[in-house]
């Protein structure tokens, strides 16, 4: 069924509180009894709950899933975009607030030109003045720790993103968080900044009324002065901390994206122009220009300049012609399946150690003593170990002790 946008669009803004609740708390209802007692606290006296929940349902406000009437997906995204939109102060709520100090640093300095006031009727305006700098910082401070952490909930949503479309829409959200919310408010409360400004005031008057105190007799304004020069350095020093941190989260990733966003149009300029043939409009030969140092050529490596002369002088020949001479013969070296095979052709033998000796050579007892531990593994069956008694196995270097062992043609029972 055709619904009409703009009914939609007003029932949601007549109805945001009840519609920006249940799409937090992903409401579900099972009945329409359900959904009316949901909806009645938020209507106005005398208004059905029936007629409004029909009229959700006519709407689509809510639709049936799963056997359920919930709001759909889109509407509980929209609504938690448009809060937190929303939910940011701009950088000129930041500095109205900071007006509203730089009038109360003035009327303060007025009243402490000449130290703490001795009527009664200054001392309270005084005292008046000093609560309202300090909820003034305060709410200052708030607002932008306010700002900095949706801004960093902001960045953990995009790191955490996988949808790639998704991704470029906060992408673009965090750039015009860092343009139009973070910078502005940075140049406002930075060093040389107008809160810097306004709070030095603040913090000059504080301690002369501090300073103009009698020594052993501190008057209640002088202890609230003090306390307020130490809450508006406090306040001052932990909102600039937050700011850069915020600004250390969001600027790469703004910077990044506005130097990939910049790389991308240059490609693109460069494609459209190569593709109508517009050379000049990409100025290769000033872009792409060789430098050649005056005292040199380009390439002075001397290893780089022979290789390249070599090159140079190469010359097509033809490959050598061998000689007459027979090649040379290399041995095959023994392996246990070829040493098997010939212990088998041979039938048994005494010493099988000493027999293959004999066909490896003696210079180093590793590679026979290799070889009878793989020959003992690979054919256990036939060998045996004959009587206690060593036998001295002589090589080049070194004599080897070990036991006899005896190779049978048949397996052993």
């Amino acid at each position: 069924m055709a619904r009409n946008p703009s009914e939609f669009v007003r029932f949601v803004a007549k109805h945001y509180r009840l519609l920006a609740v249940m799409c937090r708390e992903n409401q579900r209802f099972t009945s329409d009894a359900e959904m009316e007692a949901f909806v009645r606290p938020y209507l106005e006296s005398g208004s059905s709950p029936g007629l409004l929940v029909s009229r959700m349902k006519s709407l689509g406000i809510v639709s049936q899933t799963t056997g359920d009437w919930t709001p759909p997906p889109f509407l509980g995204r929209f609504l938690a975009e448009v809060e937190q939109r929303h939910a940011l102060a701009s950088p000129g709520v930041v500095r109205g607030w900071v007006e509203k100090l730089s009038g109360l640093a003035k009327s303060l300095d007025a009243l402490t030109v000449d130290g703490a006031p001795a009527s009664a009727d200054a001392q309270l305006e005084l005292g008046a003045v000093l609560d309202e700098v300090t909820d003034t910082i305060a709410t200052i401070a708030a607002t932008v720790g306010g700002n900095c952490d949706r801004i960093g909930t902001e960045v953990t949503r995009y790191r955490t993103e996988e949808d790639s479309r998704r991704m470029r829409f906060r992408l673009t959200r965090l750039i015009d968080l860092h343009t139009n919310y973070l910078e502005p408010i940075l140049r406002l409360i930075e060093v040389g900044g107008e809160f810097y400004g306004v709070s030095e005031q603040v913090v000059a008057s504080c301690d002369r009324l501090a300073a103009h105190a009698l020594a052993g007799a501190e008057s209640p304004i002088s202890l609230q002065a003090a306390a307020v020069s130490r809450g508006v350095l406090w306040l001052r020093r932990g909102t600039l901390r937050r700011a850069h941190e915020a600004n250390r989260e969001l600027g790469p990733l703004c910077e990044a994206a506005m130097r990939e966003s910049a790389i991308a149009r240059g490609v693109n300029r460069a494609i459209e122009a190569i593709g109508s043939g517009n050379w000049e409009r990409l100025d290769l030969d000033h872009q792409l220009s060789v430098i050649v140092a005056p005292d040199g050529p380009l390439l002075n490596d001397r290893a780089a300049l022979t290789y390249l002369l070599a090159a140079r002088s190469y010359k097509d020949a033809p490959p050598p012609i061998l000689g007459p001479e027979e090649p040379g013969s290399m041995d095959v070296p023994w392996t246990v399946a070829s040493l098997r095979e010939e212990v088998e052709k041979v039938g048994s033998v005494d010493d099988v150690f000493d027999w293959i000796c004999e066909r490896v050579g003696r210079d180093r007892p590793d590679p026979p003593a290799a070889l009878l531990h793989d020959l003992v593994e690979a054919a256990s069956e036939h060998l045996s170990v004959v009587g206690p008694e060593t036998q001295q196995y002589p090589f080049a270097r070194i004599d080897v002790e070990g036991r006899v062992w005896v190779w049978k043609g048949e397996a052993n029972a």
